[in-house]
């Protein structure tokens, strides 16, 4: 697969990832600020995991072409 097809393939993981877990809080919010509080952290670990990815893949193709 191209590095660039996968590229943008996480990214549009990583946004619809983070519109439905906006939408998932706020209907979630009104039940449980425990709960709200461990969805953020989950979200917030799992969009840092993404962007760690995508800038290794921007990285990596940097290096290819030097």
């Amino acid at each position: 697969m191209d590095r660039k097809v996968l590229k943008g393939l996480l990214i549009m993981i990583a946004c619809v990832v983070l519109v439905v877990s906006a939408v998932f809080v706020f209907v979630i919010h009104s039940y449980s600020e425990l709960f709200t509080g461990v969805l953020y952290g989950a979200i917030g670990v799992v969009f840092f995991v993404v962007m760690a990815k995508i800038l290794s893949l921007i990285q990596r193709e940097g290096k290819q072409d030097d």
